[in-house]
């Protein structure tokens, strides 16, 4: 291997136009290892941010998610990044050993350093929202419908590491999407109650708020759980409590119970879909007065409730509310535009937006989605959108 001296250091220099006092004392020479191979198929660097910088440097981890027909993410305990290829004009010399001298005074010293491959590609990564789409569908493949001994499995359940081998996001994002979907932890598996079930266990809830006279918050945690677990395992019951009822940081005076309050949004919802599941289509003003006459006494109904669930059909005379629930569209962004446009010709953005949040990131907001698949149109100062290649 032939390598640089002092003088040949010199020539360069005055090739180059430069003062020989511009270098620092340590000067690095560069030369090809005799296996160096352009472009190495076993090495890929990757670009990070400050902040992934220091987590690796504290030696936590992450992981790179996804299947073969995904597209990669990389995961942290908290956050989720989208791995992309990049290509850069310039050539990027991998060399193992190289250093920025800290010393600016002293004897020059030539320092030989090999270049063992040279890159034009790179990973960066860059922050996006938890892909959850998958979650729903895994976790409806076996549907709790009560205690294992009288209702034996019927399909795959998931425990929490096959869940993260599958789901496309971090522990700490994965969590909180199994509790935003209403899963339960149950015999060392996350499993959705099937929905009939899941009417029948709040249902108790609701009775015994009813038989006991509790305050819709004022709740007895204890008590409630105690008595719920006559009727249904303890484990269910706890998470059942765990997420329809919401902490009110108060104790009851006698005992020392923790107080909680019934969550009205989540409950009125449930009793909406009981009704929405049991018919087609109805009237919105019959659907209404069914609604909050179902709904236990103190609660209140509004639509907003029903966000993603329900489709208003505003053509005719009366409006019609139908059951049109987010989870049984596609996925796939252009498949969903399709299917929206097809059930609807237009929508207003408020109308479009509860059926395209699940699909929205920092990077392509509702908006910009919008603008990319759909056409945009103005009606008596109304905005619409419409299929973009709708005649």
């Amino acid at each position: 291997m032939a390598t640089r001296t002092e003088s040949d250091v010199q020539a360069l220099l005055q090739q180059a136009n430069l003062r020989e006092e511009d270098l620092l004392p340590e000067i690095q020479v560069l030369h090809f290892s005799p296996d160096f191979l352009p472009e190495q198929d076993n090495v890929l660097l990757i670009e990070l941010d400050k902040n992934l910088l220091n987590l690796f440097k504290e030696g936590q981890s992450a992981v790179l998610r996804g299947d073969p027909q995904e597209s990669a993410v990389l995961c942290t305990n908290d956050k989720t990044f989208e791995v992309r290829g990049a290509v850069t004009s310039n050539s990027v010399l991998l060399v193992p050993e190289l250093f920025v001298p800290s010393e600016t005074e002293g004897k020059q010293t030539l320092v030989h350093r090999e270049v063992s491959s040279i890159h034009h590609s790179y990973l960066e990564v860059v922050p996006c929202k938890p892909r959850l789409h998958k979650l729903r569908r895994l976790l409806e493949e076996c549907p709790y419908e009560g205690s294992d001994e009288n209702h034996p499995s019927k399909g795959h359940r998931y425990s929490l590491n096959e869940l993260q081998d599958q789901i496309q996001c971090s522990e700490e994002e994965l969590e909180a999407g199994l509790k935003s979907v209403g899963a339960y932890h149950i015999y060392g598996f996350w499993q959705i109650p099937k929905f009939d079930y899941q009417f029948r266990i709040v249902s108790h809830l609701t009775n015994l708020i009813g038989d006991q006279g509790w305050p819709l918050d004022g709740i007895p945690y204890e008590e409630a759980l105690n008595e719920l677990s006559k009727l249904e395992p303890r484990t269910v019951m706890a998470q059942c409590l765990d997420y329809y009822l919401e902490p009110m940081h108060a104790e009851r005076e006698e005992d020392g119970d923790s107080l909680h309050a019934v969550n009205g949004d989540k409950v009125c919802r449930l009793f909406g879909e009981v009704l929405l599941r049991s018919a087609r289509g109805m009237e919105l003003d019959e659907f209404n007065t069914m609604w909050a006459n179902s709904v236990p006494k103190g609660l209140s109904t509004n639509l907003s409730q029903l966000k993603g669930l329900v489709l208003l059909d505003k053509s005719s005379p009366a409006t019609v509310i139908t059951y049109f629930p987010t989870g049984e569209l596609p996925i796939d962004i252009k498949s969903r535009f399709e299917t929206l446009f097809e059930v609807q010709e237009k929508w207003t953005y408020d109308e479009i937006r509860p059926f395209l949040d699940d699909l929205a990131d920092n990077k392509n907001p509702v908006s910009t989605l919008l603008m990319k698949h759909a056409r945009g149109f103005t009606v008596d100062g109304t905005k619409y959108y419409s299929g973009r290649y709708t005649k």
